[in-house]
């Protein structure tokens, strides 16, 4: 299994815990557009300006050094972009 650690520190948290309202708060604030993409599952690009913004963030990343928050968050936006670009330009 991987992240055992990790694994093991979540099953012993709380799901139905009350989240504080600081939390709410930076949960529910407008997106700037620098974030990293957390989620494992990464919703599909839908749009040509999704797509465009999505290669902007690439350019943004291009010397992210590998194994590091940035170099996960370019592979991410690589990722993305091939499936758009595969369903939207093939070859």
């Amino acid at each position: 299994m991987k992240n055992t650690k990790l694994n093991i520190l979540l099953s012993k948290c709380d799901a139905t815990a009350p989240i504080p309202d600081d939390f709410t708060a930076w949960l529910d604030s407008p997106s700037v557009g620098n974030e990293i993409i957390t989620d494992h599952d990464e919703t599909p690009l839908s749009s040509d300006d999704e797509y465009r913004a999505a290669l902007k963030k690439i350019e943004g990343l291009f010397d992210a050094i590998p194994n590091t928050a940035e170099g996960d968050e370019l592979e991410k936006w690589i990722s993305l972009v091939e499936t758009y670009e595969n369903e939207h330009f093939p070859m």
